[in-house]
C-alpha cells in the first residue's frame, strides 16, 4: 500500500468518526484506493497538564482506550471495502500536528465534524481547521450524519480568483465526472458595508458580474483542456452577490462536494480564513479544501 493510493481517514469513536469512515469507504470504493485509518491519543492528561500530582496508569488506559477505538473502526471499514484494503495506526502527540505529518503519506485525508456533539475533540473544532489549513494532500470534512441522497452527485468548486482557479476547476470536473454528475463554478462577490454610502450610488452591478463571467468561462476552458477524460462532464458558471460564506453554505445543500482551494493570495488564505472556517462549520455537504500546487506552496 503507498500514499499514492490511501486515503487517510481519522478515527475518533464518535459519530463524526463513522461518518468520516462512510464517507471514506465510498471514496476509496469509486476510485479503488485503500483505507489507512489513524486514531491521535494526546497523553498530556498523564503527564500531569490536568493531573498535577500524576496517575501512573492512566496513559496505559488511554492507549487501551484509543486501540479499542481504532479496532472497532478498522472492523467496521473492513465490512465496507475487504479488511485486504484496510491498515490502522495509532499515534501519540498533538492530534493537528500528527494528522498533518501522516497526511505526507497519503492522497487525501478524511475527517469527521463532531459539530453537534461535544464528547470528543480529536478532529473537531480548532483541530479540524488547522489540519485542513497545513496538511499538504487534500482535505475531507464531513457533516455528522451526512448521507448523500440517490441523486446527489453535484460538485460545486468555490473560486475567489477568477483567473488563477483552474487547477482547482480541473479537480472539480474530475470528481464531477468520477460521480457521473455536473460541477458549477461559484464566485461570490460584494461590498463591504462600510463602503456603501460611497460606492452604491455608482455601482454596475451588472458590469462586475458580466466580467466575472467572462474570466471564470476562460478559467474553465483551460481546465477542460486539463482533463480531457471529463470532456462529457456538464458545468455551469454561477456568480452571485453577497457574502462569501452565506453563498457558498446555501451552495452546499443541493451538492455532494463543495471543494474551495488554499492559497496564499487567495480564498481561502493559507491559513484558512473566517469564510474557510465558517464553511467548514456550516456546510452541509463535504467540504474538500485543495492546497495551492507544489510550486505555490
Amino acid at each position: 500500500m503507498s500514499e499514492h493510493d490511501r486515503i487517510l481517514v481519522a478515527v475518533d469513536g464518535g459519530e463524526g468518526g463513522r461518518a468520516a469512515l462512510g464517507y471514506a469507504s465510498g471514496r476509496a470504493r469509486a476510485g479503488d484506493a485503500d483505507l489507512w485509518l489513524v486514531h491521535v491519543i494526546d497523553l498530556a492528561v498523564a503527564t500531569g497538564v490536568f493531573y498535577p500530582y500524576g496517575y501512573a496508569g492512566l496513559a496505559e488506559q488511554i492507549r487501551e482506550a484509543g486501540a479499542a477505538v481504532l479496532a472497532r473502526a478498522e472492523k467496521e471499514a473492513a465490512e465496507l471495502v475487504g479488511a485486504d484494503r484496510v491498515s490502522a495506526t495509532l499515534l501519540d502527540g498533538a492530534v493537528a500536528t500528527e494528522l498533518v505529518h501522516a497526511a505526507t503519506e497519503a492522497s487525501l485525508v478524511i475527517l469527521g465534524d463532531e459539530r453537534r456533539h461535544g464528547l470528543s475533540r480529536i478532529v473537531t473544532g480548532s483541530v479540524t481547521g488547522r489540519v485542513a489549513a497545513r496538511a499538504p494532500a487534500p482535505v475531507v470534512v464531513v457533516p455528522t450524519g451526512w448521507h448523500a441522497g440517490p441523486d446527489t452527485r453535484r460538485v460545486v468548486v468555490a473560486v475567489a480568483d477568477c483567473d488563477g482557479s483552474a487547477d482547482l476547476v480541473a479537480r472539480g470536473l474530475e470528481e464531477a465526472a468520477d460521480r457521473g454528475g455536473d460541477l458549477v463554478v461559484v464566485h461570490a462577490w460584494e461590498v463591504p458595508p462600510v463602503y456603501y454610502e460611497t460606492t452604491l450610488g455608482g455601482l454596475d452591478a451588472a458590469g462586475i458580474e458580466n466580467e466575472a463571467r467572462h474570466r471564470l468561462t476562460r478559467t474553465l476552458e483551460r481546465a477542460r483542456e486539463m482533463t480531457p477524460e471529463a470532456s462529457g462532464t456538464e458545468a455551469w458558471i454561477e456568480v452571485r452577490r453577497g457574502q462569501a460564506a452565506r453563498v457558498l453554505v446555501q451552495a452546499s445543500s443541493e451538492a455532494a462536494l463543495l471543494m474551495l482551494g488554499r492559497r496564499g493570495h487567495a480564498f481561502p488564505l493559507r491559513r484558512l480564513g473566517g469564510t474557510g472556517h465558517a464553511l467548514l462549520r456550516e456546510a452541509t455537504c463535504p467540504v474538500e479544501v485543495v492546497p495551492p500546487p507544489a510550486q505555490e506552496t
